[in-house]
């Protein structure tokens, strides 16, 4: 069961722990370079909230994408675009590119977790959907959790 259940998927579970680490860690390094580069604690919530309009864009635009372009080329460009915004931020310290920035990873997760979650329902089927996303689930959440730890 667990052979043909997970093997085929072990690599997309591996790049979601190393994306959910990665988003972690980025949340915890934005609020203490925030803190050295003396930003105002009000424009620092700004610029940590715009993840979650982000989030929100990316929930109502990727769907679309998908439909239009697939999984594969979504996925590869939404990371890629993660990334991009990510190290981005480590260029140009302004408040309002960060907010931009920011926004721009929450659109970008978004549309990482939409693709996989989308994927892992399409290549499963009724038997194995359970088992699949529970696994999914386990590794999501084990990763976050873990992640918060440090």
């Amino acid at each position: 069961m667990v052979k043909q259940t997970i093997l085929p998927i072990w690599s997309l579970l591996f790049g979601i722990v190393i994306i959910t680490m990665a988003g972690g860690l980025q949340g915890s390094l934005i609020g203490i370079r925030a803190s050295l580069e003396e930003f105002d604690t009000t424009v620092t919530g700004f610029i940590m909230s715009g993840y979650y309009i982000g989030f929100i864009l990316g929930s109502m635009l990727i769907p679309g994408w998908v439909k239009n372009v697939g999984h594969i080329r979504v996925f590869a460009a939404v990371a890629s675009l993660a990334s991009i915004t990510i190290l981005m931020q480590s260029i140009v310290i302004n408040p309002w590119f960060w907010t931009i920035m920011r926004t721009g990873t929450g659109l970008c997760y978004a549309g990482l977790f939409i693709v996989t979650e989308s994927w892992l329902n399409d290549i499963s089927s009724n038997e194995t959907r359970g088992r699949l996303f529970s696994v999914y689930m386990i590794v999501l959440w084990g990763d976050q959790f873990s992640v918060k730890c440090y």
